[in-house]
């Protein structure tokens, strides 16, 4: 019951965004009592903070499971960056609902938060990084982030689009335009998310929506 009403949440977030109280819409489109609903959940916060908490702990152990030899720093960063905004690319109804909500999840737990710090701390000791990638090496790369999931929630992108906008993040961080090259010429895992993860639910929700109402 409650997968049932994140899976509904977050295609009603990616759709009508921050606006007013979506719990209604959210009652009906997981098809349950108002009783149900308020066994599990109270507010719009309560409900957007638990697709994001879902949401980032799929994206993240998916990411994090073609990552976990790679010790330099500067390819994790780099390898995470390409692999999360092809998965926001390839499963619309995430990058809708990040697109509607991204600004308010920054600061809070999301993907994006998992394992960058640690990684542009240790390409800082490193030297691979500047040194003020440390105290905006974050901010800088979910900054950009953010605006990539709009441009690819909002229309057509370029294939390469993702390794553009992680070349340019690994360049402002203080990466040679060679080694920023190098970094997101790597292979690319193909990642492709499981049965039962909310990436894949959504998204076949979401069609199944589109077919009811064509």
């Amino acid at each position: 019951m409650r997968r049932r009403l994140i899976e509904s949440a977050m295609i009603v977030f990616a759709q009508r965004g921050m606006g007013s109280s979506v719990i209604p819409e959210v009652i009906a489109a997981a098809g349950v009592s108002q009783g149900s609903f308020y066994n599990y959940f109270r507010t719009n916060d309560d409900l957007l903070a638990a697709v994001s908490d879902a949401l980032s702990h799929d994206m993240v152990q998916m990411i994090e499971g073609v990552l976990a030899d790679v010790d330099d720093p500067a390819l994790r960063f780099a390898t995470a960056g390409r692999l999360y905004l092809h998965l926001v690319r390839a499963y619309p109804v995430v990058a809708r609902f990040l697109a509607a909500t991204g600004f308010s999840l920054v600061g809070k737990k999301s993907a994006i938060y998992e394992h960058l710090p640690a990684d542009i701390k240790e390409g800082v000791k490193r030297g691979t990084f500047d040194e003020d990638a440390a105290d905006v090496g974050v901010d800088m790369a979910t900054g950009a982030a953010l605006i990539a999931v709009q441009r690819i929630a909002n229309g057509r992108t370029a294939k390469d689009y993702p390794e553009r906008i992680v070349r340019a993040v690994l360049r402002s961080l203080g990466v040679t335009a060679a080694g920023a090259a190098k970094l997101i010429a790597a292979p690319l895992p193909k990642l492709v998310a499981p049965p039962e993860s909310l990436l894949k639910t959504a998204q076949q929700k979401l069609a199944a929506l589109a077919e009811s109402s064509s």
